[in-house]
């Protein structure tokens, strides 16, 4: 059996420890890990010193190095040291010649000392291991110090026996936390949540909220903070248009005779890339895409979507391994149970909005709020299945009063698809293909397999968990944005082409659907649960990592998403 000593401790984790042993745990054991601004200004002023060089003489002969070298002390820069003894292991910023063979590790920090002007504790534990690993290879070390570049200060403390002590129960500490299965509790209320880079996959409020860690009443739950808020989904939707890279930019080329106007978009402007038919696309555009995390999606002309590109996966196997051994068990009924109520829920809310009043409407809402109730307690998956079909009848039915209730060309044979038969239904396909490649994004992103769920089966292809996870949001976001497209004449019927019994969209239409998809995407709701605002796209990612932590067993129930 492996002890913890036999993988090493890196000091820059016992740094995250002290900070948060939760986010130690997520960073260090799950392997996630999310760049913001903060990180991103680190490594900026960290440039120089993650650079190795300068000279490192051996122990006990600065002096005579330092002649070697010149009649300057001696500095060097990146150096990683280990220690089989202590199980630690890290890079050092910097490592000064003090005086007489003295050395010093210097860490160089983005921000500033504290208002004494001493380290912050997770810096002084940092360093402190740091000078104990220059003592385990032989150095003299009787000092620390950090460079605080937001107010440009060296700060230097003296090495103290009490010291080395208190560090090494940190990273005592840091060992007994990567051995345990599930995270530890969030904290509460604390201003380090706002700055840290893991506040989107810890949500440290919400698992408060439902877990009872926290005592916060309604409306009190802060904001999910979102990174990159500014990038954006791009769309390329004609076939023939070429994609290559000019610097950091995406150079679109339309085919030629099309009434397209070549564009340029900035790769740090894009959240998504999304190519719909032939589009051509470089190696080197999709390297430089790839390295900047920003995934790539294929559809078919007609809006199949055949899967994407993306750097890496997720690195949180411990959620995976929660995700199989839960598959068919009674924790997966019961998050199926959840999410099929608030498909039902929600679709009654989208039918009580634009339905006109009458004994009709009346009928139609109560059925569906009795189905609603059945499923909350279906006993297995074919029951539920059962009420799914029920309700999914009693809806579209009067989703089809509603669409074609000033003129017939917007008539619906029923739900058809592959291929759809009549207009709706092929913006309705075209819609859900767009919801499954964001749900999909949101379920790998918090580490989930896409392809094997708790409700829709296993199947060849088809991404099982992503399915599951948009179910309470097919009548919000897409049926919603294609009512409003119809009644606010966003789109006509010459739209539309026919060829045989297929119906296909037309470019506008297809342009206008993704218009319209993403302003709903991007359209900012209240939780109904937690209480603060937050966009359509967010909520699905929220709701993904709620979900994994269901599956992993650190939340008991899956919370509900239901609009009022």
């Amino acid at each position: 059996m492996r002890s913890s000593f036999d993988d090493p401790l890196q000091l820059r984790a016992v740094n995250a420890h002290v900070f948060c042993s939760r986010l130690f745990w997520l960073e260090y054991v799950a392997g996630e890990f999310v760049d913001n601004a903060h990180t991103l200004e680190g490594s900026h002023v960290h440039r120089r010193v993650d650079k190795p060089g300068g000279a490192m003489p051996a122990p006990h002969t600065p002096d005579e190095s330092a002649e070697n070298e010149g009649d300057d002390p001696w500095h060097t820069r990146s150096l990683w040291l280990s220690d089989d003894t202590s199980g630690l292991t890290g890079k050092l910023d910097l490592v000064d010649l003090v005086d007489e063979g003295r050395v010093m590790p210097v860490d160089t920090k983005k921000g500033k000392p504290t208002r004494d002007g001493e380290l912050w504790e997770a810096d002084r534990a940092q360093l402190t291991l740091q000078a104990l690993l220059l003592k385990a290879h032989g150095y003299r070390v009787e000092s620390i110090a950090a460079w605080y570049h937001g107010s440009r200060q060296r700060v230097v403390e003296v090495l103290t026996p009490e010291m080395e002590t208190w560090a090494l129960g940190h990273a005592m500490s840091a060992r007994h936390t990567r051995s345990l299965e599930k995270p530890p509790a969030p904290l509460v209320d604390s201003p380090k949540c706002r700055g840290c880079s893991l506040n989107v996959v810890c949500l440290p409020d919400e698992v408060n909220a439902l877990t009872g860690g926290g005592a916060h009443e309604e409306g009190e739950i802060r904001r999910v903070l979102v990174p990159d808020h500014d990038a954006v989904p791009v769309y390329v939707t004609e076939s023939g248009t070429r994609i290559g890279l000019k610097q950091n930019m995406l150079k679109i080329t339309p085919r030629r005779g099309s009434d397209m106007e070549p564009a340029e978009v900035g790769l740090g402007a894009m959240s998504q890339l999304n190519l719909m038919g032939g589009v051509q696309i470089t190696t080197q555009a999709m390297q430089a895409l790839l390295r900047r995390d920003v995934p790539v999606s294929f559809f078919s002309y007609g809006g199949f979507y055949y899967g994407r590109t993306q750097s890496a996966t997720s690195r949180n196997v411990k959620v995976r391994i929660a995700q199989f051994k839960q598959a068919e068990s009674p924790v997966a009924l019961d998050i199926a149970r959840t999410l099929i109520a608030d498909k039902l829920y929600n679709a009654r809310v989208f039918l009580r909005r634009h339905l006109p009043q009458g004994p009709e409407s009346k009928r139609v809402l109560r059925k569906l709020t009795r189905i609603r109730k059945k499923a909350e307690k279906a006993e297995s998956a074919e029951q539920l299945l059962g009420y799914e079909g029920e309700g999914a009848r009693q809806y579209w039915s009067h989703f089809n009063a509603l669409v074609q209730a000033d003129d017939e060309a917007w008539a619906m044979q029923g739900r058809n698809r592959r291929p759809p038969r009549d207009p709706v239904n092929a913006m309705l396909s075209f819609g859900y293909a767009l919801l499954v490649k964001d749900a999909q994004l949101a379920v790998e992103a918090a580490g989930l397999d896409a392809y094997l769920g708790v409700y829709h089966t296993a199947h060849h292809g088809r991404p099982s968990m992503a399915l599951d996870l948009m179910e309470p949001f097919r009548r919000l976001i897409v049926d919603s944005a294609v009512y409003l497209m119809v009644r606010r004449g966003e789109v006509s019927p010459e739209h539309f082409v026919r060829s045989g019994q297929a119906v296909a969209m037309k470019t506008h239409a297809r342009k206008a659907l993704i218009a319209a998809y993403e302003r709903r995407m991007t359209e900012s709701v209240i939780h109904p649960l937690f209480g603060y605002a937050i966009s359509y796209r967010r909520i699905i990612a929220v709701q993904a990592r709620l979900l994994a932590r269901v599956l992993t067993g650190e939340i008991e129930e899956m919370p509900n998403f239901r609009t009022r």
